[in-house]
């Protein structure tokens, strides 16, 4: 009798931790296009860069399971209109994401793109300012919009590439060209450790990245809510900023 007991409350205890170990929710898709230098796939196929490092941060935060994954564009914009990406980061107001997401409401952080020079040259304000000029590009980045305006005949802009950000510096300090057009994250840097004055930078454009959250979620302004206040709560500990300023990219 003490041993059919035994079996029935066993078996009653393997009923209830059954449905308990199925109800785990799946990780949740956050999912990148090539985004250098703040997100890329290296020649192995794998995913590094501090957005990396700050998607552990927040989703750690937000107390859910995800799991990285990196597409071409289009592959993701699809995704997140299917519903199988769930979360992603872009540009505020991306066309791209927008038509199938929703943008979250906190700033993940500021993207600065700048001209570097030296401090004799003239100053740039806007890309008609280099109309004329050479500027150094890193020959892996796209740089976006602003990066098919200098390539374009009418732009009357000569590139010149550098293969890291260390060689486009040294191609600025020898005079391979007067401009170089670069992120401010990666340069930071490399210019600190140079004598004082040696470079000068004009800001040329500033965006805000946000959270894209996929609208076929069952809850995505919940999730995105959800998000959108650990990401508050990752900032005021100053985790992101600690994040890209301590972030390894490839010099």
């Amino acid at each position: 009798m003490r041993r059919l007991v035994f079996l029935v409350s066993l078996l009653s205890l393997s009923l209830t931790v059954l449905p308990a170990c199925a109800q785990e929710p799946a990780p949740l898709e956050f999912a990148l296009a090539d985004f250098p230098p703040y997100f890329q796939i290296d020649d192995q196929g794998e995913p590094g860069g501090p957005v990396l490092a700050l998607a552990d941060a927040l989703f750690a935060e937000a107390d859910l399971p995800f799991a990285t994954r990196a597409y071409p564009a289009a592959r993701l914009y699809s995704r997140l209109q299917q519903g199988q990406t769930t979360v992603s980061m872009g540009g505020e107001g991306h066309p791209g994401m927008l038509v199938g997401a929703l943008q979250g409401n906190v700033p993940v952080f500021n993207l600065a793109l700048n001209i570097y020079r030296k401090p004799l040259q003239p100053a740039i304000r806007s890309p008609a300012d280099l109309a004329g000029s050479s500027v150094i590009l890193i020959g892996a980045y796209r740089y976006g919009a602003l990066g098919e305006q200098l390539k374009a005949p009418g732009a009357r802009v000569r590139i010149a590439y550098a293969n890291s950000h260390s060689g486009a510096l040294q191609m600025l300090l020898h005079n391979r060209a007067p401009y170089l057009l670069n992120y401010d994250d990666p340069m930071r840097g490399l210019i600190d450790a140079l004598p004082a004055d040696s470079i000068a930078s004009d800001p040329l454009v500033r965006m805000d990245v946000y959270l894209f959250i996929s609208r076929a979620h069952p809850d995505a302004e919940g999730l995105r809510d959800r998000l959108d206040a650990a990401l508050r709560r990752v900032k005021q500990r100053g985790d992101v900023q600690r994040i890209l300023a301590a972030a390894l990219y490839r010099q």
